[in-house]
């Protein structure tokens, strides 16, 4: 073979593996370029349908404001972040479900909120099994928080006070403004883990000043006739009635309270943000108290950016699930930006430096259970209206 025609093979030859390299380089960086492009999936378990749906919507509506306000700032690592939700109808096994559906598909680094305690508490053995982290935004059960952290499962954190935290707020209210009333105290709660849970709290709240609690019942949810507890309590005469009831229990228990003319006031997690307006302007409220992560009266800056924001975009007030799921939302996001990576392990890791600030002006920290500690808003009503009477530490 004559040498130019030699010499023209390997000229070739050299040109051609250049080509396969630029090749394979492009085809990487396309393959790169696509993933960097796929969005960050969360997973959020949160009841759509049934008695506790109202919740759920706020619940979704505060969540997808700090997503969109995160991927309006280009997201995290680069990529747009994307919250699945699946509904659990606030049911134990609805939660498990749905929760086993996203751990199975492996594609969601961390599930949001869950919103009712007993779901939560279902949903909890899941995450710690699949490895991956849960924050929870609104349920308020004690046992979540004993049970998280040093408590057995790392892999949970709550945002939120629990009803043990928010318990101790009330009570120190109470006893500096009403400590005759705070030695007669009632319950009334749903027979569920917010209810019952919400009750050991403030016995044990209670009993750090030396009182204890007048009585406690409980009633199914979907109780259409609450007749034979008013009778009862307006029977007894406690210095004050604190509820723990959600939804449209909530709101039934309301109108009957009034209706039945019990005259005793309310305190507890006595949801007035719920509570029908003309009841409220009515005045047959008055004199009664409670105890909440958030109104929307709060005052702060990050506050008041958050309800215009909200009212922007919802053309609702947000109420305690949204706008703790909003406060969740960005710590998650917060974390998987540190994390560095989209990696459950990693995420989780990120947590657990968790250093914030919420937008009622608290340092947002996780102790050694998992539990990160806000402000609690104490609020009164009177003359037919709700005002804030102390921001108290949790």
């Amino acid at each position: 073979m004559p040498r130019h025609a030699l010499g023209s093979q390997i000229v070739v030859r050299v040109s051609l593996k250049g080509v396969f390299a630029a090749g394979l380089l492009l085809t990487m960086s396309a393959t790169a370029a696509v993933r960097a492009e796929e969005p960050i999936y969360i997973g959020s378990s949160i009841p759509l349908t049934g008695n506790a749906a109202f919740w759920g919507q706020h619940s979704r509506w505060g969540a997808q404001l700090a997503v969109d306000e995160a991927n309006a700032a280009g997201g995290a690592l680069g990529r747009q972040i994307r919250v699945e939700y699946q509904d659990n109808q606030c049911n134990p096994t609805e939660a498990v479900k749905s929760v086993s559906q996203m751990l199975s598909a492996k594609r969601d680094v961390a599930i949001l909120d869950g919103t009712c305690s007993s779901a939560v508490l279902a949903i909890m053995p899941l995450v710690q099994r699949a490895q991956v982290p849960f924050v929870v935004a609104n349920a308020t059960a004690t046992s979540i928080v004993d049970q998280s952290g040093v408590g057995g499962n790392k892999w949970t954190f709550k945002i939120n006070p629990s009803d043990g935290s928010l318990a101790v707020a009330l009570v120190q209210y109470l006893v500096d403004h009403e400590r005759d009333k705070a030695a007669k105290i009632a319950v009334v709660g749903e027979d569920t883990d917010f209810g019952r849970g919400g009750a050991k709290a403030l016995s044990a709240a209670l009993a750090t000043h030396g009182l204890k609690l007048a009585s406690a019942d409980f009633y199914q949810q979907g109780t259409p006739d609450f007749t034979a507890l008013l009778t009862k309590l307006r029977a007894e005469k406690p210095g004050l009635i604190a509820v723990y009831s959600i939804g449209a229990d909530f709101q039934n228990l309301i109108r009957q309270y009034v209706s039945f003319g019990v005259g005793i006031p309310l305190t507890g997690r006595l949801l007035t943000d719920l509570v029908p307006a003309e009841i409220m302007k009515s005045g047959a409220l008055d004199g009664s108290s409670a105890v909440q992560p958030y109104v929307p009266e709060v005052d702060t800056p990050a506050a008041k950016k958050f309800l215009a924001e909200f009212q922007q975009k919802y053309h609702a007030l947000p109420n305690i699930l949204s706008r703790e799921s909003y406060e969740a939302t960005r710590v998650l996001i917060a974390a998987i930006k540190r994390a560095g990576k989209a990696d459950p392990a990693a995420i989780r890791q990120a947590l657990t430096k968790t250093d914030m600030k919420s937008i009622l002006g608290a340092e947002l920290k996780f102790d050694d259970h998992n539990l990160a500690h806000d402000l609690a808003v104490i609020v009164t009503v009177k003359g037919g209206k709700v005002a804030i009477a102390a921001l108290n530490r949790t």
